[in-house]
């Protein structure tokens, strides 16, 4: 593997302390961020569940344990991203449920007993589709800012007594009115860069630990093209080195989605380091030339591959993807979405954990991360 030069190591800056101490990440996938995609509330009575564990098994995993979060600790992760998702849980005026708030600093509360970071976010709030309510809308810009500083207050409020191994990520993928991952105007990446203003401001009034707290600031779409990242603007803040661009990369779609999800091109299974490993290359180095090299560090919010029966290839990937982003100081986060399978065999997702055994489908994945 071709060295990949630093611009200048990572360690010379304030705030690269807490990406390295991280490491390698996994995330929480389809669990507390599922959405009805419909309207928002519960859409009938329950008399056997409570609306909290009805959403956090909606999407086929099964309530969260303590034990879970043990185990991913245990194998070596040092960052735990909870997605969550409000839409469902706010009434019309923005007012988030108690019993959701509590419901997710239970989870993160099993994340911190382990001393690792956990990060927290808005998540399918945003995304495609004409239901989310959270959009790079320049025409309705001020009305979102408002909204989503009204939400991230209510938040930043409930955990202001947490210290700043909680870190808060501001939204997902933020999509524009036609749900563009690309392409979009120069407008929607100004109501991005205001979105991503509203939330810091908002979360450091809210005041306790939130005045020191790290968060996360994310691009367009969570995207890495050369235009996303030239149109992101960092927030200003009242703390000084305590903001971290995130951004997601899943590499050469062909190899790490399935064929439904890609359907304009031919998928594969094998990896292949100069087809494969090329896209994860170029991209770090836009990272680095964006970020890194202006003192911003980074973490890749989500990339993994899905199962296609392809254990060895997919540990090459990992191993490649995890170690060329390490010498950038970048932190990695696997995007594990889960799901009830009986066997390794029979996974067709990015499920590396047995959420139901609390074993790894996956081992080797996992080593190939967490041991460089």
């Amino acid at each position: 593997m071709t060295e990949t030069p630093l611009s200048a190591p990572p360690e010379m800056y304030f705030g690269f302390d807490t990406i390295s101490e991280m490491g390698i990440g996994w995330n929480l996938g389809n669990t507390l961020d599922s959405i009805d995609n419909r309207k928002r509330g519960i859409l009938r009575e329950l008399t056997d569940i409570t609306p909290e564990e009805y959403y956090e098994t909606y999407w086929g995993n099964p309530v969260t344990t303590a034990e879970m979060i043990n185990a991913v600790a245990g194998a070596g992760f040092g960052v735990i991203r909870v997605p969550v998702t409000y839409a469902d849980h706010m009434d019309e005026d923005f007012n988030i449920r108690i019993e959701w708030l509590e419901r997710v600093e239970r989870v993160v509360n099993y994340v911190l007993d382990n001393g690792i970071y956990c990060i927290i976010n808005l998540h399918h709030d945003t995304g495609s589709g004409s239901w989310p309510w959270l959009k790079a809308d320049p025409e309705n810009i001020v009305f979102l800012e408002n909204k989503l500083s009204f939400v991230w207050t209510q938040i930043a409020d409930y955990f202001k007594h947490y210290g700043d191994k909680l870190i808060f990520e501001g939204f997902n993928e933020i999509l524009d009115t036609e749900s563009r991952w690309g392409g979009a105007s120069r407008a929607a990446y100004e109501a991005v860069n205001r979105l991503n203003q509203a939330f810091v401001d908002a979360v450091r009034a809210a005041g306790g630990g939130n005045e020191t707290r790290r968060l996360i600031v994310k691009t367009y779409a969570a995207g890495t093209d050369k235009d996303i990242l030239d149109a992101f603007v960092l927030p200003d803040d009242t703390q000084k080195d305590l903001l971290i661009a995130g951004v997601h990369f899943y590499g050469s779609m062909p190899f790490t989605w399935r064929q439904e999800k890609i359907s304009w091109t031919k998928t594969y299974s094998d990896w292949n380091r100069l087809r494969d490993g090329k896209p994860v290359e170029d991209m770090l180095q836009r990272i680095d030339d964006r970020f890194i090299k202006n003192r911003v560090p980074v973490i890749i919010c989500e990339f993994g591959a899905q199962n296609k029966n392809n254990n060895a290839d997919r540990v090459k990937y990992a191993g490649h993807y995890v170690e060329t982003a390490a010498r950038y100081g970048i932190s990695c986060i696997w995007w594990d979405d889960g799901g009830i399978f009986n066997d390794a065999e029979s996974v067709n997702s990015h499920a590396l954990l047995d959420r139901n055994t609390n074993r790894w489908f996956f081992g080797e994945i996992v080593d190939a991360m967490v041991l460089r």
